[in-house]
């Protein structure tokens, strides 16, 4: 054989095994990539029922419940400045996979008499996704805004007066009406959280922070509550975006200058 022919089939063999390499590689590393911003996406997905009532920026604020940066492997009812129940600050050891697990599940079993509202995340596959995203010590969470802002837009105030007839049960929603079992629903959008004249909140209530805001209103109507004194029970909550988001599009409309459609 010729050494031109050898240097020809020499250079074909590189140029195959460079190309096999390139079809091993290629995929492999674009399969990592997909695989981690699944999980980021799960785990945000799961935070979804979390981010009404905790924050995960270092340093974020108290809300309903404690500031959740650096959770994993953080003592339990270790956050300075948090009312945590004495169940909770009587327990002992941190939050590792096992414990939150446990935890995230069913609070009212894991910590017996803890006051956390969340009823627990029965399905074990979003458990594991939060937690693996937990661990990445996330310092920020972006709800999916577009979609019910979307929804929001559609202002539906006619179905979220049908919807809101459940609230009417507990709630007075006319000027200058009186508070009922629950407060007075006038002007609610935009106003500070428990401060309807007169209605005597639940101290969990009384803890939260900010305004009304359609966001805030959507977080609020997602959660599940438990039934305190002065605290949201009429339903346990609106699993719905369309409901949540057409309820606050009729809520929106109770100021002096709205499109009144139920009193």
């Amino acid at each position: 054989m010729s050494p031109s022919v050898c240097r020809t089939s020499l250079s074909r063999c590189i140029a195959l095994l460079l190309g096999l390499l390139l079809v091993a590689v290629v995929p492999f590393s674009r399969a990592e990539q997909p695989e981690n911003l699944e999980l980021e996406q799960r785990g945000r997905d799961a935070f979804e029922q979390c981010a009404a009532c905790h924050t995960l920026e270092p340093g974020g604020e108290t809300l309903v419940g404690p500031n959740l940066y650096g959770i994993f492997g953080r003592a339990v009812a270790s956050v300075e400045g948090f009312a945590y129940s004495e169940s909770l600050r009587s327990k002992v050891g941190v939050w590792d996979e096992d414990a939150l697990n446990r935890y995230i599940a069913r609070p009212k079993l894991a910590v017996p008499g803890n006051n956390m509202p969340f009823v627990g995340m029965t399905s074990p596959r979003a458990r594991r996704d939060l937690i693996a995203w937990l661990k990445t010590n996330p310092s920020r969470y972006d709800p999916a805004e577009s979609d019910f802002q979307a929804l929001l837009v559609r202002d539906e105030v006619s179905r979220g007066a049908q919807i809101a007839r459940a609230c009417m049960v507990c709630h007075t929603a006319s000027e200058d009406m009186e508070n009922n079992i629950g407060p007075n629903l006038w002007g609610v959008v935009g106003r500070p959280i428990a401060s309807a004249p007169g209605f005597d909140y639940s101290e969990r209530i009384m803890r939260r922070e900010g305004v009304w805001t359609p966001d805030a209103l959507n977080g609020f109507f997602m959660e599940n509550k438990t039934f305190d004194q002065g605290s949201h029970r009429a339903f346990g909550r609106l699993k719905r975006p369309s409901d949540r988001a057409a309820l606050i599009s009729w809520l929106k409309t109770l100021n002096s200058g709205g499109d009144h459609h139920a009193r």
